[in-house]
């Protein structure tokens, strides 16, 4: 069974850019914004989640604040995307808690890595426990 990963950002683009870097490998589910996103992740449980930090209805930041209060998705791992990310801003999604933070234009062998890394290290954690 392929891992599950839950992709939103408000672009349509942005997703089916996503999707296509990641569909021959993951069993993707896309969400407009993290409301949407935030039912998703519930009723499906996915194994990774990426969201872009800039989004209307409910943003990157309220969404992962909102599913780590959630007992059941709150151990979920989340990569925060974002097109405005400097040092600091890289710096202070860590300190919330993101898992990783990607730059866009998004960069197809990054996005790869970077999920392969996040999953590993989570399915290594989970056989830990």
């Amino acid at each position: 069974m392929q891992p599950k990963i839950l992709l939103i950002d408000d672009s349509h683009d942005t997703l089916d850019i996503m999707e296509m870097y990641l569909y021959k490998d993951y069993e993707v589910i896309t969400a407009l914004n993290g409301f949407e996103a935030l039912k998703k992740a519930e009723d499906m449980l996915p194994d990774l989640i990426i969201t872009d930090i800039m989004m209307p209805i409910m943003d990157g930041i309220r969404f992962f604040n909102s599913l780590k209060k959630i007992e059941k998705t709150s151990q979920i791992p989340v990569i925060a995307v974002s097109s405005f990310v400097k040092k600091i801003t890289k710096k202070s999604l860590l300190n919330i808690g993101f898992n990783e933070v990607l730059s866009k234009p998004l960069n197809h062998e990054v996005v790869l890595e970077t999920v392969q890394k996040i999953l590993s290290f989570s399915t290594v954690k989970v056989q830990q426990e």
